[in-house]
């Protein structure tokens, strides 16, 4: 059985992993959002090169050609390399950590941050 005083302390973390989350899970959405627009553009791009009938002597003809694509699947690259995903994927690493540490405890916690008491082995 748990005192008053770990129960309060156990609420008081809840409380602040709740938070947490949530507040990692509203930046992942703008993320989200961010890497949704960039690749429909680069999609729409590389479409366009798709479709394009005229014939160039070299390749680089055809990166000039093309400047739209090339600058937006660099800027796509680019963002994959920063760790893009990384801050997409930040709330479920976040929620996954901390299973990891509450499972000694007998606890886990769900998507949201909440504590999920287990029964004593």
């Amino acid at each position: 059985m748990m005192n008053r005083e770990q129960a309060e302390d156990l609420k008081a973390f809840e409380q602040r992993l709740t938070e947490c989350v949530a507040h990692i899970k509203g930046q992942s959405r703008k993320w989200l959002a961010l890497l949704s627009m960039l690749s429909i553009c680069t999609a729409a791009f590389v479409i366009n090169w798709w479709m394009d009938s005229t014939h160039y002597e070299t390749y680089w003809d055809v990166l000039v050609a093309h400047k739209g694509m090339v600058i937006m699947t660099v800027v796509l690259f680019s963002f994959y390399v920063c760790g893009i995903l990384d801050k997409y994927t930040a709330p479920q690493i976040v929620t996954s950590r901390c299973r990891k540490v509450l499972h000694d405890y007998n606890m886990s916690c769900d998507d949201h941050g909440k504590v999920i008491l287990k029964r004593p082995r």
